[in-house]
């Protein structure tokens, strides 16, 4: 017998502890509460836990124990009650038989009356469970379709079975009239001897549960959950074993079929290409983990494009795109199919509000009336779709196509799918860290490669990489040089350097800094070097960077190779202008005295060729000089230069336009030269020839690319030919037979001493047009 909870109602607390703790010391199954006063009890009874029997005393003040009998019959009229009374005489055992009580016991000394009160209490309990089963059995038969079923004690009658066993044993219940353990011939052979230990314990008198399978035929198998209890006469005997039972066949699948999901869950959870972003591997271990889960014939994945930049006036076509698509029945997969989400707006609203979409009846459902002819084609009759979300935002769907006629999605089903959509999810970000962490070694292997020093700064001003170049050139390992702040590095100047470098990059647009400074090695040796950085995307201030530095000692030296040489160079060409000019000025001399005496036009052929000697030896020296490096730059604004150099030129009737707010890095100087020598050149190889054709002015025009990263010269003469484009800036060159040839060669030796380049090419007009590039052009604020 299970627990037995008594009710025990006193004035006399002492005593009724007492009792307590006799009972519950003779029998461990008792557990006994104690009130003092009925109204107490009547509150156990009505708000504390189900009460088996209540023991009352009889004399005790406001309301005597007979007064409480009757007050509990009136809801409970089975409850047993024990009248324990220390007044005795048969008037009131009478009263109390009378009024409902189930035994009488008057208090006596000694402790034998707690063993006769156990034992009273004990049958008055028993009989009334066995009263209780019987009466809960013909309730239930009355008003259910459950199995219900009333043996004698050794089974070897059958009293009652109620017409549940004809379906669920798919056997006649005149069979059990004949043998009454015939039911254990559809009992599951694997499950006979629990059922048969199961009938010898309530043979016994004990209760039982279990659950067993039942074979009704060779396709049914059922599973039936089963109560029985022992019935019992006024002695405690078993008379009678009855008991009731479940089809849980369902409840019995459904748990079946939820371990298998957990375990489907944990497994994909935990599998190798979702957690290292195999994507393409994971989708085929999902969607065939989940067909066969699900019992689904196909199960496809499906992946929102990024939502695109759209630009004023445009539309977006944003498409979904199966990544995975696996049919059971022939054991294939595939991808590769489009969605566009313009052309199903109600599905898609479903997917947003919805963990899951479960569609019993594709058909008929107004939430996949858009997928219509895509599920007759595939002759879809059901559907259960998980919602891949991202950030709250609807990214896909997990989609599981049951083939033929409706089905009923059960709710765990419906949650499982909404489990294998977040799986997916999780495939998709480990997908996108395995890409970024591929690119990582990809660049750090770049990185690692380069001959230059690269360093990243954290937000904190402290290393946190550098490549092996750098800790080369550093002179100490990557691992003393990681975590050190960087001011314990390089000196107080070179900060201030950067600081004011970083300050400034905004003021000019740019987002990348450079500077050339004496890089120091732990040993404090230091080297020539150039040092070009930029803030790290999401660092405050500038703090988190990243640097490259290159070791310029060789260029240092070829700089100053180059200007030993140019400063050779210039001397010579002043020497050599000065050693040629003299003869020069003589011969010009002798010429005019001579053309005194004669008046031979030979003379006149000497003079010229004079003045040819002095232009050649002034733009040879022009040649020497101007492609010397630039080191001295401002900010010049191009119209000015512009129109300065064009006031030196005789530019006859020819006109100059220029963009107004265009500026530029350069030395003033020899940027006026090269304005001046590209007129120069206009005026005489364009104009002429334009006039002789139509007889109109030239037109020149100055301004920046169109992507800003330089400037033009335009005119809107008769250009240059394509076949001579290359040829124009070589030393010497010229279509002019009493030209020199060097004033275009000095034009690309000015642009070239700024670090730029300049290209010949056809202008709008078929005039020629000068671009220099590199010279990156700002306009006004």
């Amino acid at each position: 017998m299970d627990e037995i909870r008594v009710l025990h109602v006193d004035d006399e607390p002492d005593f009724a502890d007492l009792t307590a703790a006799f009972l519950e010391r003779i029998d461990d199954r008792f557990t006994v509460e104690t009130v003092a006063s009925v109204a107490a009890g009547l509150d156990a009874l009505d708000e504390g836990p189900t009460v088996d029997c209540v023991v009352s005393d009889y004399d005790m003040p406001e309301r005597s124990g007979i007064e409480f009998l009757r007050a509990v019959r009136e809801d409970r009229p089975h409850l047993p009650f024990v009248l324990f009374t220390g007044k005795g005489s048969e008037t009131v055992a009478s009263e109390a038989l009378r009024a409902g009580a189930t035994d009488y016991l008057q208090k006596e000394s000694g402790t034998e009356q707690y063993e006769l009160l156990a034992n009273r209490v004990t049958n008055a309990v028993s009989q009334f469970r066995g009263r209780r089963a019987e009466q809960r059995l013909v309730e239930v038969a009355d008003n259910t379709d459950q199995l219900i079923f009333v043996f004698d004690a050794d089974w070897g009658e059958l009293l009652f079975v109620s017409a549940a066993y004809e379906d669920l044993w798919e056997r006649p219940i005149a069979e059990l009239k004949r043998d009454s353990t015939a039911f254990l011939d559809g009992v599951h052979p694997d499950d006979r001897g629990r059922v048969r230990d199961a009938m010898d314990r309530l043979t016994a008198g004990e209760s039982v549960e279990l659950t067993f399978r039942v074979t009704a035929s060779e396709d049914t198998l059922r599973w039936v959950e089963v109560r029985g209890e022992p019935i019992r006469d006024e002695t405690g005997s078993v008379v009678r074993v009855a008991g009731f039972g479940v089809d849980v066949t369902d409840a019995k699948r459904r748990r079946q079929r939820q371990r298998r999901q957990r375990e489907t869950l944990l497994r994909l959870a935990t599998d190798d290409a979702v957690a290292d972003g195999s994507f393409e591997t994971a989708i085929r271990t999902i969607t065939e983990a989940t067909a066969r889960v699900l019992d689904v014939d196909r199960v496809n994945v499906w992946l929102a494009d990024p939502e695109p930049a759209i630009e004023e006036g445009e539309t977006s076509e944003r498409v979904l795109h199966c990544v995975g698509d696996y049919d059971r029945q022939a054991g294939e997969h595939g991808a590769g199919a489009r969605l566009r989400i313009d052309e199903h707006p109600t599905y898609l609203e479903a997917l947003e509000t919805n963990r899951a979409v479960a569609v019993d009846d594709a058909e008929s459902d107004p939430r996949t009336a858009e997928l219509a002819d895509y599920l007759a084609d595939q002759d879809v009759g059901a559907l259960l779709d998980g919602t891949l979300r991202s950030g709250g935002d609807v990214i896909g769907m997990v989609c599981h196509e049951h083939v033929g006629g409706r089905r009923e999605w059960t709710d765990d089903e419906v949650e499982f799918a909404s489990d294998v959509a977040e799986i997916v999810h999780r495939a998709v970000r480990n997908r996108e860290r395995a890409a970024r962490e591929r690119d990582l070694e990809r660049y750090e292997t770049i990185v690692q490669s380069l001959a230059d020093a690269v360093y990243t700064l954290d937000d904190e001003g402290r290393i946190d990489f550098v490549n092996d170049a750098y800790a080369e050139m550093k002179g100490a390992s990557r691992e003393e040089l990681t975590g050190r702040p960087i001011r314990e590095l390089v000196g107080d100047e070179v900060i201030a350097q950067t600081t004011a470098m970083y300050e400034s990059l905004a003021q000019r647009d740019q987002d990348v800094a450079r500077i050339e400074y004496d890089f120091r090695t732990i040993d404090g040796e230091t080297i020539p070097a150039e040092l070009r950085f930029t803030s790290l995307p999401g660092s405050e201030d500038g703090a988190a960077r990243v640097g490259v530095i290159r070791d310029i000692s060789d260029r240092k030296e070829r700089e100053r190779e180059l200007e030993r040489q140019n400063e050779r160079l210039d001397a010579f060409a002043s020497l050599v202008s000065h050693d040629l000019r003299s003869p020069l000025r003589v011969a010009a001399g002798n010429l005019d005295l001579a053309r005194e005496s004669c008046e031979d036009p030979r003379l006149d052929d000497a003079a010229n060729a004079l003045d040819r000697m002095e232009v050649l030896i002034d733009d040879l020296l022009a040649v020497a000089r101007e492609g010397k490096p630039v080191e001295d730059r401002e900010e010049i604004r191009l119209e000015a230069v512009a129109e300065a150099a064009w006031r030196t030129v005789e530019t006859g009737d020819a006109t100059l336009a220029v963009e107004a707010d265009a500026r530029v890095n350069a030395d003033e100087s020899r940027l006026r030269q090269l304005f001046e020598n590209l007129f120069r050149n206009a005026v005489e190889h364009g104009r002429a020839e334009r006039a002789e054709t139509d007889g109109s002015s030239l037109s020149i025009t100055v301004g920046p690319l169109a992507d800003r990263t330089g400037f033009f010269i335009e005119d809107d003469g008769v250009g240059i030919r394509a076949d001579e484009r290359d040829r124009v800036f070589e030393g010497g060159y010229s279509t002019d037979p009493d030209g020199t040839g060097f004033g275009l060669t000095i034009v690309r030796e000015v642009a070239e001493a700024h670090g730029w380049s300049i290209d010949a090419v056809a202008g709008e007009s078929g005039g020629a047009r000068f671009e220099v590039s590199g010279a990156t052009v700002v306009g006004s604020e």
